[in-house]
């Protein structure tokens, strides 16, 4: 199995500072506290790694990649005894998303035919337009108050109509770049975790007298924007560890039954397109995230709303299972 990171703290506490966990074979451990374990054991090198944050590690590049996948075996030849505040029980700590302060969520939307399709009633069977793939389309959400982690609560506001699910593959920087090209451009993502762009489909805030030109569009991005429309996680794996960012599984499951299924070989444009448009636009720094679209399959083309009681899961292949139950606000 594949490295991979995750953010965590524990359980019932808000001013705990965030910290990394490292796991490869289903047993996690405190990455800081297993380097310097593994560092005293005079194997470790602390030039080669960065753990006290996600993204710090993400900078550190391919030296870090390293030196925690030999932390690692380390730690698991190691005896009970040595590693009792080392090894990490998931179920009581709370994952917080890989990337819990990111400077800029970036998300694209119609980014796979078949949903571009769904969402304008087109016949599946009928031409995707020159418009539909000429660009991508990018839009924002504000990281501070949209990001969730695995297991939080995606809530309904009060302000809900009809509030919905996008399982997606983000992508998270790993280096800062401005016009970065399509040739360079994967070099530049730091890894990929899952992300869900939960979205408010009939947002109408107050009543207007008339609809006006880009009324409609306002608001379907003011709908993206609901506090917790933005669960992600819970793992991130490092860029290098992904062979083949383009042929990954995409699934998700609402109650346990499937509603996506698809796989990332089927975005309109491949994650280095996106990074290198979205560098053309402005800098990407360390961190940023990037949600590359959604397949088809979202509720709003079943007339299937979520609602309180739910359960969201989403899987993507070799990045692991984000988890989310849905509220009322």
């Amino acid at each position: 199995m594949a490295l991979r990171l995750a953010t965590y703290r524990g359980t019932g506490s808000t001013t705990e500072a965030p910290r990394v966990a490292v796991s490869a074979d289903g047993q996690a451990f405190d990455l800081a506290r297993g380097h310097r374990v593994f560092v005293a054991d005079g194997e470790g090198r602390p030039e080669r790694i960065a753990t006290q944050s996600v993204v710090a590690f993400l900078e550190a590049g391919a030296p870090a990649v390293a030196e925690a996948k030999a932390c690692l075996e380390f730690l698991e030849q190691q005896p009970e005894d040595k590693l009792s505040d080392i090894v990490l029980d998931l179920s009581k700590v709370e994952l917080l998303p890989p990337i819990p302060e990111p400077k800029k969520i970036f998300c694209l939307a119609g980014n796979y035919r078949e949903h571009i399709q769904e969402s304008t009633s087109k016949n599946l069977a009928g031409d995707i337009t020159k418009s539909d793939v000429a660009t991508p389309r990018i839009f924002m959400k504000p990281p501070s108050t949209t990001l969730i982690g695995h297991r939080q609560a995606v809530k309904i506001p009060r302000i809900g109509q009809f509030v919905d699910y996008e399982a997606e593959l983000a992508v998270v920087m790993g280096k800062r770049g401005k016009y970065i090209s399509r040739d360079e451009a994967l070099d530049y993502v730091g890894g990929y975790t899952i992300f869900d762009d939960i979205s408010e489909r009939e947002l109408k805030v107050w009543e207007r007298p008339e609809d006006r030109q880009w009324d409609k569009f306002f608001d379907w991005l003011n709908g993206k924007w609901g506090d917790g429309f933005a669960p992600m996680g819970p793992w991130l794996v490092p860029a290098s560890e992904v062979p083949e960012v383009q042929a990954l599984g995409i699934k998700l499951w609402l109650n346990g039954e499937l509603k996506q299924d698809s796989s990332t070989e089927r975005m309109i444009f491949a994650v280095a397109q996106i990074v290198e448009y979205a560098s053309s636009l402005c800098t990407l720094e360390p961190g940023d995230i990037i949600a590359t679209g959604t397949p088809s399959g979202v509720g709003h083309a079943q007339g299937l709303k979520l609602k309180p009681g739910d359960e969201i899961r989403i899987e993507i292949e070799g990045l692991g299972t984000l988890v989310n139950p849905v509220e009322a606000e």
